[in-house]
């Protein structure tokens, strides 16, 4: 199974195919030394491993890394806000799909293809192993803007001795969301602290649209028609319906608080014993399978959901449009994505999602993935994930906020999820209409 997950990624990187804590000291000021780059990161157990490797780049290149780590939670916010101050305070930043169309509509990342195509600031080795579809990731006007750093897929998460303890068999664990909904039932035992799921559903920073993207597709969802073609009305068809009332009821058989759960407390759940289930990127994947930081690792799980199809989320790294330490900027980032770094994360076992051929294709790589996890990711990715789950519109901020109430609303019983998606429908058609993005 391991080595099918290396062969199917090969393919897709070949043929054109979300985190705990607060922030590092590192980063208390911006420096306006030109020997040092000022970098903002999202916070991940991944990254804080990366941040390790910084001393070794300082010491290859003499550029110092002054960089900050953000809460997952706050992370959007506070690096839009960086790039968009009239000095801006960041070099290089941290992107996902979910903030994609904001820098990108706001002009406040640059194009890379000059420095991509320049072999005397390029090192080949470095972009012979990226296929062109991952340096694609972020494409406007036919101009590339990111430099890919790992590729995730949603996933089922679960606790093989919970799932024993409640009569199920862990090794048949629910593969739909009918089936993740009936498990969630028959675990959930508040009073003896038990719950069958965990998930984010903080509307805060918008983090509950996220596993909603993820119902949504595995209830069939897509921003795009049958030909392909973004069709906003989408947002407000049966299947976002569906998601909405999925949505809804895992609440009923989550922890107590899981309204204010992001990322950091749904793996938080999980990681303690106290969900038997949960839902999310694939990349997290090392956080708990860690027995030092994680005290069900032995007992952990992992399955393909084989309703509709799963999202595929890439963390990226993009150069501020203002930067004027651009030549060591884009070092930085061949440095961060390039194959010593990524491999050596592997190994580690902190990187679960490398995006390089030449780290797929190694034969080492065989021996770090998880079977189970490979098993539950080459399903996702053989059944065409989603990685447009938010299109790069700098309208889309708005969008998920109006998406992420209509969620917490539905969830806690305030209105049911058919007129919930009704009004968000036509509410994101004015937001649409007002910014130009389409007539009215």
């Amino acid at each position: 199974m391991k080595k099918g997950i290396v062969a199917l990624l090969c393919c897709l990187l070949l043929t054109g195919f979300a985190f705990a804590g607060g922030s590092s000291d590192k980063a208390s000021s911006s420096s306006s030394d030109d020997s040092t780059l000022n970098v903002i990161l999202c916070d991940s157990e991944m990254i804080r491993d990366l941040a390790e490797y910084f001393d070794d780049f300082t010491a290859e290149t003499g550029i110092k890394v002054n960089y900050e780590i953000v809460a997952e939670s706050s992370y959007g916010e506070r690096m839009l806000l960086g790039l968009s101050s009239n000095n801006q305070q960041y070099d290089v930043v941290m992107t996902s799909p979910a903030t994609l169309g904001a820098v990108l509509d706001g002009g406040l990342v640059q194009p890379l293809d000059p420095y991509i195509e320049n072999s005397e600031i390029t090192d080949q080795a470095w972009l012979n192993g990226l296929s062109d579809s991952m340096l694609s990731l972020a494409v406007r006007d036919g101009k590339r803007y990111a430099v890919p750093y790992n590729m995730g897929v949603s996933i089922l998460f679960y606790n093989k001795a919970m799932l024993a303890d409640a009569g199920l068999d862990p090794a048949n664990p629910p593969d739909t969301m009918a089936e993740v909904l009936e498990a969630a039932k028959l675990i959930n035992n508040p009073s003896e602290n038990k719950y069958g799921i965990s998930f984010r559903a903080s509307r805060q920073s918008n983090a509950n649209t996220f596993l909603w993207a993820m119902l949504w597709m595995f209830c069939g969802g897509s921003w795009e028609d049958e030909n392909g073609v973004v069709d906003y009305s989408r947002i407000g068809d049966a299947s976002a319906v569906e998601a909405t009332e999925y949505f809804a009821e895992f609440s009923k058989y989550a922890p107590a608080g899981i309204a204010n759960y992001a990322y950091e407390e749904a793996q938080l759940a999980f990681q303690q014993g106290l969900a038997a289930m949960w839902i999310d990127t694939s990349i997290l994947a090392g956080n708990v399978l860690d027995p030092e930081k994680s005290p069900v690792a032995a007992d952990v799980g992992f399955a393909a959901l084989t309703d509709g199809h799963a999202i595929g989320s890439p963390w990226m790294f993009m150069m501020a449009s203002r930067t004027n330490k651009a030549e060591a900027a884009w070092k930085f980032m061949q440095f961060v994505s390039g194959y010593e770094v990524q491999m050596e994360q592997v190994k580690s076992g902190v990187q679960t999602g490398p995006v390089r051929t030449d780290v797929l294709t190694d034969p080492e790589i065989n021996d770090y993935f998880n079977a189970e996890l490979a098993e539950a990711v080459n399903y996702a990715l053989s059944n065409d994930p989603i990685s447009n789950y938010f299109p790069a519109i700098n309208s889309m901020t708005e969008i998920r906020s109006l998406l992420a109430i209509a969620i917490s609303d539905v969830a806690l019983g305030q209105i049911d999820a058919q007129t919930a998606i009704s009004q968000l429908q036509k509410d994101v058609h004015d937001v649409l209409v007002r910014d130009g993005v389409i007539e009215g």
